[in-house]
């Protein structure tokens, strides 16, 4: 790929990455989920019962 910057003309070769199907399985703050490591972000999917020290409360 040819790229320009501030005049100066050069070359690019974007480097390959390897990836795998793996799942990541965490708890958080008392939540436990399932998520691949390069899943896009779910944001807005509706509330989640969320406990942080003994005191509930819903979060998105």
């Amino acid at each position: 790929m040819k790229l320009l910057f501030r005049g100066i003309r050069y070359n690019h070769e974007p480097m390959a990455v390897e990836t795998t199907n793996t799942e990541v399985e965490v708890t958080y703050r008392g939540v436990h989920w399932k998520s691949h490591p390069y899943a896009k972000s779910r944001h807005g999917d509706g509330l989640k019962k969320m406990t942080y020290r003994g005191i509930h409360y819903l979060q998105n």
